[in-house]
C-alpha cells in the first residue's frame, strides 16, 4: 500500500504553530511582564501589595506565555520535517528495487557478492 501525506495539513498545522510562537507574547499594550497597576499615593498599602502581585502574575505568565511559543516554534519545525520525510517516502512508492538499490548505500562491503564470508 503506498504511503500518502496530506502536505496541505503539515503546511496549515506549521503555519498555525508559528503564528501562535510569534503572536503569543506580543501584546499591543506592551509585554505582561512589565505590566504595572496604578494604585494610588505610595501611602496606600493595600493597593502596593496588589501592585505587587500584579506585577508577579505577569512576569509568571510571561514565562509560561514564552514557553508556549517555543513549543509552537518546536512543532512547526517537527511538522516541516514531518512533511519532508513522508514526502521522500512517497518518492520511493514506484521505485523498483533495482533503482532502491542504486541509491542505497553499500551494505556489503566485503569483495565477495554471496555475502560475508569472513570468519
Amino acid at each position: 500500500m503506498p504511503l500518502t501525506s496530506d502536505d496541505a495539513y503539515f503546511g496549515r498545522a506549521v503555519n498555525i504553530n508559528l503564528t501562535v510562537a510569534e503572536e503569543v507574547t506580543v501584546s499591543p499594550q506592551g509585554d505582561i511582564q512589565t505590566i504595572t497597576l496604578k494604585t494610588g499615593h505610595t501611602r496606600f498599602s493595600l493597593g502596593n501589595q496588589v501592585q505587587t502581585a500584579v506585577a508577579t502574575v505577569g512576569v509568571n505568565l510571561y514565562a509560561k506565555l514564552t514557553d508556549i511559543g517555543s513549543t509552537a516554534n518546536n512543532r512547526a519545525a517537527q511538522a516541516n520535517l514531518f512533511a519532508t520525510v513522508t514526502d521522500d517516502a512517497e518518492n520511493m512508492n514506484d521505485i523498483r528495487a533495482q533503482e532502491f538499490l542504486g541509491d542505497a548505500p553499500a551494505w556489503n562491503t566485503s569483495s565477495s557478492t554471496t555475502g560475508n564470508t569472513g570468519g
